[in-house]
């Protein structure tokens, strides 16, 4: 039993340890959308802060979905 506890600990800990790679990649990416289009199709600078704040609104629902994993593996 001691076993399966150590690997459900470093799976839980495999999970969490993406979410600051998350919460850097949505906003990062958003970003650099925004700023293609900006560029691309000369539109004006909001385009870049609505990529940042979609990208960090797609970040956070994914580790919401993270969360519920977690919750359901620990529950087992």
């Amino acid at each position: 039993m001691q076993k399966e506890d150590f690997y459900k600990g470093v799976k839980t800990v495999g999970f969490v340890s993406f979410i600051p790679f998350i919460l850097a990649a949505g906003p990062l990416s958003g970003y650099f959308v925004g700023t293609l289009l900006q560029k691309k199709f000369n539109f004006s600078s909001y385009w870049v802060f609505l990529g940042v704040a979609f990208g960090f609104l797609v970040a956070i629902t994914e580790i919401v979905k993270i969360l519920k994993v977690i919750a359901r593996m620990n529950k087992k």
